[in-house]
């Protein structure tokens, strides 16, 4: 594959660890959109490039894990601690500062900035 193909580029860009000091953010915080709990610090966000939302960390004990065993994989599906909303699912994801991806659905979340 030639390496200036857009495509190669695409996932070359994808596979670069993720550095927290290196992305720019606005302070603040993405919480539930159903009950306003605090899931995520907006700088424990990136870009993994897959449309959705991705976080290296929850906050605190926000986000609780379930295991899933459907469509013929194992998967893990976050919930939010306090009213269960669906959030997402969490990857191993070796580029992040704690081995793992938080892939949220956007709709689940709502940003409040640091005041």
């Amino acid at each position: 594959m030639n390496p200036t193909h857009p495509k190669t580029t695409k996932i070359l860009v994808r596979n670069q660890p993720v550095n927290p000091e290196e992305r720019p953010h606005e302070p603040g915080v993405y919480t539930c959109a159903s009950c306003g709990h605090v899931l995520f610090e907006a700088d424990k966000k990136f870009d993994v490039g897959s449309g959705f939302p991705s976080f290296w960390q929850h906050a605190g004990e926000s986000v609780r894990q379930n295991h899933l065993d459907t469509y013929g994989r194992d998967r893990i599906q976050l919930l939010c601690n306090r009213c269960s909303q669906h959030l997402g699912h969490l990857f191993e994801d070796k580029r992040t500062p704690t081995g793992l991806r938080y892939c949220i659905n956007a709709n689940a979340l709502q940003f409040k900035a640091e005041e």
